[in-house]
């Protein structure tokens, strides 16, 4: 069984689940991978009307991750190695990363078969609260920012992500052209942390707070109809039309056909094989498979 991508640097003291404080520091002991590189070519003629908001998605789209989001890896039920390497950054022993494994997929899976009956689904589950509630079942500190540090040096290690190639220049030239920039995602309390390390930013300078919609605020996810359902709502409440506000992502079901459906443009993201979700629908409708292709539709 394949061990993590990253073997970070582990303080020794014996009490070292003590000695992180602040959860974001977590993120440091990771080093910064190089660029994913994208295909080439394939260009597309400009979208009408031209886009005045662009919304992004983030895993498979800005950054190519190794498994994908949460629910990609509740499917695959990612080894039980970021969990016993957790539990063993923190002071724990290897039988307890066994059972945070076992616990972490049936808690997520608990949870969106009761919340499908009541009519929600995707749900997005609360990362951080299932590991606060397996850090107490061990007879661990659950309290303060324990919970996030677990779950984002088990992330970190599990699903280590790269930013693709042009990415980073695409969101500045888009940003001094006037276009409003914003996020669309299944995500997580890590993510734009993670995404802003990835990139090199700050995700706050480039992102509009109203334009951004994170999955686990909701508390459901892509494709769920209420998700762009809301997208669209809140544009309207902004004052834009949803027919000038561009959706990018690389899963053609979550990003592409549910933006559609609410009257959104979109197109799908195929920056590599790797993290393009075709679905049924193979390469139907606007394709881009780089950032100089999407400038080049946006009309830049």
């Amino acid at each position: 069984m394949a061990g993590p991508l990253f073997s970070p640097e582990v303080p020794s003291s014996p009490h070292r689940r003590l000695v992180v404080q602040n959860w974001l520091s977590i993120l440091q002991e990771f080093p910064v991978p190089e660029p994913a590189v994208t295909v080439s070519g394939g260009d597309v003629p400009p979208l009408e009307p031209l886009p005045g908001v662009i919304l992004f998605d983030v895993y498979g789209t800005l950054v190519c991750p190794h498994l994908g989001d949460l629910d990609d890896q509740a499917q695959l039920v990612s080894s039980e190695d970021s969990f016993v390497a957790t539990a063993e950054r923190f002071g724990f022993t290897k039988d307890v990363g066994i059972d945070w494994h076992r616990w972490f997929f049936e808690a997520i899976a608990s949870e969106h078969k009761e919340l499908k009956e009541q009519g929600i689904s995707p749900a997005e589950v609360q990362v951080d609260q299932i590991w606060a509630d397996m850090i107490g079942r061990v007879g661990g500190n659950s309290t303060g920012s324990q919970p996030r540090m677990f779950a984002a040096y088990r992330e970190m290690l599990a699903n280590p992500v790269r930013a693709f190639s042009g990415a980073v220049e695409a969101l500045r030239t888009l940003k001094e052209g006037g276009v409003g920039l914003g996020i669309v995602s299944n995500s997580q309390f890590y993510t734009m942390p993670i995404l802003g390390l990835t990139l090199g930013i700050n995700p706050e300078e480039f992102f509009d707070p109203k334009l951004t919609f994170l999955s686990f605020r909701l508390g459901f996810s892509k494709p769920s109809p209420y998700f762009f359902r809301l997208v669209r709502t809140t544009l309207l409440h902004l004052g834009l039309r949803p027919e000038e506000v561009l959706v990018v992502g690389n899963d053609r079901e979550n990003d592409v056909l549910a933006a559609e459906a609410h009257g959104l443009q979109a197109v799908l993201f195929h920056g590599n094989d790797q993290s393009v979700r075709l679905g049924k629908g193979g390469l139907a409708g606007t394709v881009i498979t780089n950032y100089q292709t999407l400038l080049t539709a946006c009309g830049l």
